[in-house]
């Protein structure tokens, strides 16, 4: 995870941790590993190892859903965890589909506020 120095708290951050979380939780695969697991599964999108690098570390935001959720549901299947499974942060509750949604869509529609803090959880 990128230390709030390379990546200060924001929308961008926020969807970087969620991200994150399903990394730690596959037990931090190779960039390749990955990307082969999208390569072999039934994902609409793809994702190369530098775009899943650019990702992790916050330095890209995908414009395309596709690449997002291939990326989360590769990690997902990593896991061993349900993509479409419930998950809460915060007060809030809902599918990890939903959140990684979410997160996204708000990264990508307020650069403006790429890099500003809201507290516990984004405004959606």
């Amino acid at each position: 995870m990128p230390t709030e120095t390379d990546l200060p708290p924001g929308p961008v951050r926020d969807f970087v941790e969620l991200l994150f979380r399903f990394y730690r939780e596959a037990r931090r695969p190779t960039l390749r590993e990955i990307s082969d697991t999208i390569l072999k599964g039934d994902y609409v999108g793809t994702a190369s190892p530098e775009t899943i690098r650019r990702m992790l570390r916050g330095t890209t935001v995908p414009a395309h859903w596709e690449t997002v959720e291939a990326v989360y549901r590769a990690l997902c299947e990593l896991a061993a965890k349900d993509p479409e499974g419930r998950m809460t942060l915060g007060r809030q509750s809902a599918t990890i589909r939903a959140f990684f949604e979410q997160r996204w869509h708000y990264a990508l529609d307020n650069p403006a506020m790429r890099y500003v803090q809201f507290g516990d959880e984004p405004p959606f």
